[in-house]
């Protein structure tokens, strides 16, 4: 009986006729081992090297469209804090478009800024903007270490509308791709170059809604004692008084095609008019004196508009420069006067006096009639319209409230509907012109009515009174708050270190990455050094 074979046995028998299969492949007709061809090797060889080149490749394009060394290599050191190409790359992109320049890293504005700076011509334009960037660079960046050394913190409504702002950029973005009909990553790219995310711009965001945050903090550290104000206010008074003056402008009547010398003889005619009336300010009254030495037509246009020679009461922001320099000398008496001279202009100033600006914020209440947007109703129907509505408040019980029910049927002005037409606590200077001279003429007191138009149309007005105190003091404080903040700015912009590094910065403002691999890194700005002449 034969002996059963084995699975083992099997096995190797497989394997031996696998090896003997093998051998023969290898033998070639003459029964001896093949020999080696050389042209196989090569093949090898070419397809191992064309493999690498392909991977060496992809991994080159990886590289360059993902932004990858852009993000990751440090480009500058704000004190111990690294900052990437990239993060460079987003104040550029953000500085660009809120300037409306255009986006930094399209094509299109890429040749732009390759160009040749017009304030130096060794520099580019890209080269220029950076560094002009550098300065707020370095206090954003050295403001960041100062709050987190003193482990400041947002408020919970403070971090509420941080959260939200952060929401609303990332619904922006998608919006904005949305439209363009872009990724959101092809739109990045446009406006920050390559190797920016969301997550980066987010955070970007989030620190310089924190700073501000900060520096409100920072304001509310100053000095604001009585003993501040009143210093700050013998320093600044001339800019902080009120002025009180009379003044007119002469005007040559001249041609367009008028020659110099013509300019020059309609000039001193104007001289010699208010010199005349200069002397005639010894017996007359400044609009007397005035009146006396103008035209017929310029009598006319005074009879017309007589605010142009009444005593005007201004802060300095009000007044022209020249004049304003004349009226603050430290030597100004009342009755003070001068001719000023402008190029085709002569101005007669007449020095009153000037003081303390006591001004309190007012509060009133108005009826805004307007004109319809098609524009059919005439000046007349308008004021009648305003009259009508202010008669009836007049011949009812004149209270607030039933002004107030006026205010709803009748005024459109959307600013003031809602509260009752009111605009409380209304600093000098915020209405225009006629309105304010209303509410502030002497006299004027809570309860007083009457009409005014201005450029928005006709006004029912109601006054209601005047805060307890001047506003001087509170805008003292300010300005207190916002020198103490600037002084705080001052002193870490100065103390920042700043550290370029030269290969990192090759790719700050630039989208092209072997444009930027094989460039220059942007030149620093020279510090110029005075040449000094030797003694003797």
């Amino acid at each position: 009986m034969a002996k059963k074979e084995s699975s083992s046995d099997w096995k190797h028998q497989v394997a031996r006729a696998e090896r003997k299969s093998r051998l023969a492949r290898m033998k070639g007709t003459d029964g001896h081992k093949k020999k080696i061809e050389l042209q196989s090797i090569w093949k090898k060889v070419v397809f191992s090297i064309l493999a690498v080149v392909i991977v060496i490749g992809l991994l080159v394009w990886l590289v360059a469209a993902t932004g990858i060394v852009t993000k990751s290599v440090t480009a500058l050191t704000v004190g111990d804090r690294k900052l990437t190409a990239a993060d460079l790359n987003i104040v550029i992109g953000n500085m660009a478009a809120s300037e409306q320049y255009g986006l930094a890293f399209t094509d299109e504005f890429q040749e732009v800024l390759d160009q040749s700076s017009q304030l130096n011509e060794d520099l580019t334009i890209r080269e220029e903007f950076i560094n002009q960037l550098m300065p707020s660079v370095a206090f954003m960046y050295t403001a960041l270490n100062a709050i987190e050394e003193e482990g400041f913190e947002p408020d919970e409504d403070q971090q509420q509308v941080i959260d939200s702002n952060a929401k609303a950029l990332e619904e922006q973005f998608t919006q904005m791709a949305v439209t363009s009909g872009r990724s959101v990553t092809g739109l990045l790219r446009m406006y920050y170059g390559p190797g920016v995310s969301l997550r980066m711009i987010e955070r970007d965001l989030r620190n310089s809604m924190l700073i501000s945050y900060y520096e409100d903090s920072i304001r509310e550290r100053a000095d604001l004692s009585d003993e501040k104000v009143e210093e700050f206010y013998q320093e600044h008074k001339d800019s902080l008084d009120v002025y009180s003056y009379y003044s007119y402008i002469f005007k040559a009547d001249l041609d367009e095609d008028v020659t110099e010398e013509d300019k020059a003889e309609a000039l001193d005619e104007l001289i010699k008019r208010a010199e005349e009336a200069l002397d005639d300010l010894k017996e007359m009254s400044f609009e007397e004196a005035i009146l006396s030495r103008v035209s017929e037509e310029e009598a006319a246009t005074l009879e017309e508009n007589p605010d142009l020679l009444k005593l005007k009461k201004e802060r300095p922001d009000k007044i022209n420069s020249v004049v304003f320099n004349f009226l603050k000398e430290a030597d100004r008496k009342a009755s003070d006067t001068k001719i000023l001279e402008g190029t085709d202009t002569v101005t007669l100033v007449q020095f009153v006096g000037r003081a303390r600006d006591e001004f309190k914020p007012y509060s009133v209440r108005h009826i805004l009639i307007k004109a319809d947007e098609d524009g059919d109703q005439s000046d007349e129907e308008l004021k009648a319209e305003a009259e009508k509505v202010l008669n009836t408040y007049l011949e009812g019980d004149q209270t607030e409230a039933s002004f107030v029910k006026l205010v709803v049927q009748y005024s459109e002005d959307p600013g003031s509907k809602a509260a009752g037409g009111l605009y409380e606590d209304v600093a000098l200077g915020t209405m225009v012109s006629e309105f304010e001279q209303w509410c502030t003429e002497d006299g004027r007191k809570a309860g007083d009515a009457g009409l005014v138009k201005t450029i928005h149309g006709y006004h029912i007005m109601r006054f209601e009174g005047y805060a307890d105190q001047p506003e001087l003091p509170e805008r003292i404080r300010e300005a207190l708050k916002e020198v103490h903040l600037n002084n705080w700015m001052e002193t870490i912009s100065r103390e920042a270190e700043l550290t370029r590094h030269p290969f990192g910065m090759k790719f700050v403002g630039k989208n092209n990455f072997f444009s930027a691999l094989f460039g220059k890194p942007p030149a620093e700005p020279q510090e110029t050094i005075p040449q000094l002449t030797p003694a003797g």
